[in-house]
Order: structure tokens, then C-alpha cells, then sequence
């Protein structure tokens, strides 16, 4: 007997679950800083995966700095020269304290400061969601994850940079490892019933036929692939006028912002937690 469920969504119990939100926005407009509250318990409940090493600034945020998509390596050494067996370099896991981070505030201010990997910082999430304070997480930014990749793929492939890859072989096999370690996130979050962040820079604003076209900071097929899987994409803009920070979902054409949420579809909101949450919650089918 399989279970068919008919859906009637209830908005007024709050922020579904499960969801995938991303932010789009020109540095400093705030980006971090709201992601990092972004949960009915505020910032107690969220975990910042710090790709760029700039949420230390972030008052109360609890973050873990991210270096690499994969645990960096060295060559093991013994008597000062490098351990070769059956012809190959042995290579060891650098451990997170010697990986060429410090602390930049704090107590501990100038020494030597843990870092990770994504595939490091998943693999503890998922072994310990369920122990942990953290149901929402932020990914901050995705375009760091993706320059990571590009620089594996040239080597990869041999070649200096990307585009040369034959018949775009190498755009290709970026892409999809970055939607690939974005989709085991949202795997775990829609598990567990959690909340992914994902942030992204802006690309410079272009017009196309008297219309202002706004997509994430990455190559074109890949912005495609990520806001299409994300549940609400908002542009973040700071209000000259009155200092606010706002988060827009208004889509049309070639915009890469829109909302899956019927309360988010295209609104212009001021960019917190609590006014989303209250937007959908006060929702009403006209």
C-alpha cells in the first residue's frame, strides 16, 4: 500500500522545513550577517561553513572555516626527505591546526586557528546532526566552492585554464561536482528537516531589452543549475534613502531570483529573518 498525500499548505505554522533559500548580493550588503541568524532560535541554531574567512566579524555567529572542497595533503617526510613507495610520494592529511589559518579576533588573535574541508565539515554535520544545536546551515560563498573545482579541473585535465577543455569538457565536469556537493547538503537538510543557506556574489548588472538581469557571480550554467534548485532566491539591496537592507523575489525573464513560496512570490521585503517569517505566516489566498 503506498501513501498518497494530498498537499494543503498551512502557512501560518511558520517556516516550512527542508528548504533551500539563496542569497544574492553585492559584498557587504548584509548577506552573512542575517544568514547567520536565520532561525526561530536566532544565531544559536545556525552553523556558518566560512569559505571566504570573513565571518569572523559576525557578532555571535558560529562558524568553521572552510579552506578546500577536499582535506589538503603533504608528502610524508622521514629524515627530511619524502617517503616514496612502489614509486609513488606518500602524502599525509595536513591536520586542520597546520593548515596556514589564524585567528584574526579574539583572545587567540594572531595563532593558529582549525580549518576544514566542505567534505570534512559534511561528514561531521551528518554524523552528528542529530546531537548538535545547529538545524540551519550556510554555505558562504558558493562561488569560492566553485573556484576550488576550476582550479582541480585545469589540473585535472592538464590545461591552464578553464575553456580549454575540448567541447567544453571542463565546464561540464566543474558543474557538476559543485550541484553535486550542493546536492549532499540539501540531501542531509531535507532529511532532517533542516534549512540550507547558500550566498553567492552578484555579477555586474547588464540590461537586456530595458530589463536589469540578475544572476549569482558564477559561470552561466552553473548559476542556471543552483537557482533551480534552490526553493527562494532573493536579490539583497541596500536602500540608499533610509540604510535598509532588502531582499527581493521578483522574477521575470532571465532574472535568476524567484520564490517557490506562494508569500515570497514577487515581493520586495525587508531582508531578516523575522519579517520573512512573518510575511508567511500572516499569508492569505486572495
Amino acid at each position: 500500500m503506498i501513501q498518497v498525500n494530498t498537499i494543503q499548505t498551512d502557512w501560518s505554522s511558520g517556516v516550512p522545513a527542508g528548504l533551500t533559500w539563496y542569497f544574492i548580493g553585492q559584498p557587504k550588503t548584509g548577506k552573512t550577517t542575517q544568514a547567520s541568524r536565520w532561525n526561530d532560535g536566532g544565531s544559536k541554531n545556525v552553523i556558518v561553513l566560512d569559505t571566504d574567512l570573513g565571518a569572523d566579524f559576525v557578532e555571535d555567529a558560529n562558524v568553521i572555516p572552510i579552506i578546500a572542497v577536499n582535506p589538503p595533503e603533504r608528502p610524508v617526510m622521514k629524515g627530511g626527505k619524502r617517503v616514496i613507495r612502489d614509486e609513488m610520494i606518500m602524502t599525509e592529511v595536513i591536520p586542520p591546526e597546520e593548515r596556514g589559518c589564524v585567528y584574526r579576533v579574539g583572545p587567540d588573535k594572531g595563532k593558529a586557528m582549525p580549518a576544514y574541508s566542505l567534505t570534512e565539515a559534511l561528514t561531521w554535520l551528518r554524523k552528528e546532526w542529530t546531537k548538535l544545536p545547529y538545524d540551519t546551515v550556510v554555505i558562504d560563498t558558493i562561488d569560492e566552492i566553485n573556484k576550488w573545482i576550476e582550479k582541480e579541473t585545469c589540473r585535472h585535465m592538464g590545461i591552464q585554464s578553464m575553456g580549454e577543455g575540448d567541447y567544453g569538457a571542463d565546464w561540464g565536469m566543474a558543474r557538476k561536482r559543485v550541484v553535486n556537493a550542493v546536492l549532499e547538503f540539501q540531501n542531509m537538510i531535507k532529511r532532517y528537516g533542516g534549512t540550507l543557506i547558500l550566498i553567492s556574489h552578484s555579477k555586474t548588472s547588464s540590461i537586456v531589452d530595458g530589463k536589469v538581469q540578475l544572476a549569482p557571480d558564477l559561470p552561466r550554467g552553473l548559476g542556471v543549475s543552483l537557482t533551480a534548485r534552490a526553493d527562494a532566491v532573493g536579490y539583497i539591496t541596500a536602500e540608499k534613502s533610509n540604510s535598509n537592507l532588502y531582499i527581493s523575489f521578483k522574477s521575470y525573464d532571465e532574472r535568476a531570483i524567484g520564490s517557490r513560496l506562494e508569500p515570497l512570490f514577487q515581493k520586495r521585503l525587508v531582508f531578516d529573518y523575522e519579517t520573512i517569517k512573518t510575511e508567511i505566516m500572516s499569508y492569505t489566498k486572495e
